[in-house]
C-alpha cells in the first residue's frame, strides 16, 4: 500500500475517498480503518402493535434479542443495532437479503428498508481510535464510558454516523455512501498524529 507520510492531505483532493495506505506518522500505528464489504443491511421500524410479538419475531429470524435502547447485539456475523425508539439496523454477513429475511419474518409488526448499497462501514482498531473520534464527536467515547456493546448514532465532525463499539479494541462505523470521502478525511486528518492505516481489504 502506498505510504502518505509527509503531508497526508496535500495529495487527498477534497472531493475523493481516501486511498488505501498508511497517513501521517512514519513507523507507528495508532489506528487502522478497514473498509466491511459484503455486509447485507437494513433498517427496521416498528409499527403499531405488540413489541413483544416483534421482539420475538426478530428473535427467530436473527437469533438476537431486539436491543430497547442504544446497543448492539451481535450473533456470529449478524449484528442489531438500537439506533432510536422503534428503530433499529440490523447487519448481516450472513444473509444475502437481510431486508427480504425481515419481510418474511415480520411481515406487519415492521416497516422494513433494505440499506445495503447506501451506506459504507468501517472497522476501527488501534490504541488511538478513541482520542481520533473525540476530536469530532459529540458524545463521550471515553473507552471507560463507552464500553463493548454499547452505541450511537450521533454527529462525527458534522457527518451523521452509527457508531458501536463491537471488542474492547473494535469500533465499528456506518456512514451514509454519499460522505465517505468526508469521513475518511476526518479520519487522516485527525489519526494522522498517531499514525492512520486505511485497509480496503475488507
Amino acid at each position: 500500500m502506498a505510504d502518505h507520510s509527509s503531508h497526508p492531505l496535500d495529495t487527498l483532493p477534497f472531493d475523493a475517498v481516501a486511498t488505501a495506505g498508511h497517513y501521517g506518522v512514519a513507523g507507528t500505528l495508532g489506528v487502522t480503518a478497514r473498509r466491511i464489504d459484503g455486509l447485507s443491511i437494513a433498517t427496521l421500524a416498528a409499527r403499531k402493535g405488540d413489541d413483544d410479538a416483534l421482539a420475538e419475531a426478530v428473535r427467530g429470524a436473527l437469533g438476537l434479542e431486539l436491543p430497547r435502547a442504544s446497543r448492539a447485539v451481535f450473533a456470529g456475523a449478524r449484528t442489531l443495532i438500537g439506533t432510536a425508539p422503534g428503530r433499529w439496523l440490523a447487519l448481516s454477513g450472513l444473509d444475502r437479503d437481510i431486508a427480504g429475511t425481515l419481510r418474511a419474518a415480520l411481515g406487519p409488526l415492521a416497516a422494513i428498508t433494505d440499506q445495503s448499497d447506501a451506506v459504507v462501514t468501517l472497522d476501527l482498531t488501534g490504541p488511538k481510535v478513541a482520542d481520533t473520534l473525540a476530536k469530532g464527536a459529540l458524545i463521550d467515547l471515553d473507552p471507560r464510558v463507552f464500553l463493548p456493546g454499547m452505541a450511537a448514532t450521533t454527529v462525527l465532525a458534522h457527518i451523521g454516523i452509527t457508531l458501536w463499539r463491537r471488542e474492547e479494541a473494535t469500533w465499528r462505523l456506518l456512514v451514509a455512501r454519499s460522505f465517505e470521502a468526508a469521513l475518511l478525511r476526518f479520519l487522516v486528518s485527525s489519526a494522522a498524529e498517531y499514525g492512520f492505516e486505511l485497509d480496503d481489504r475488507g
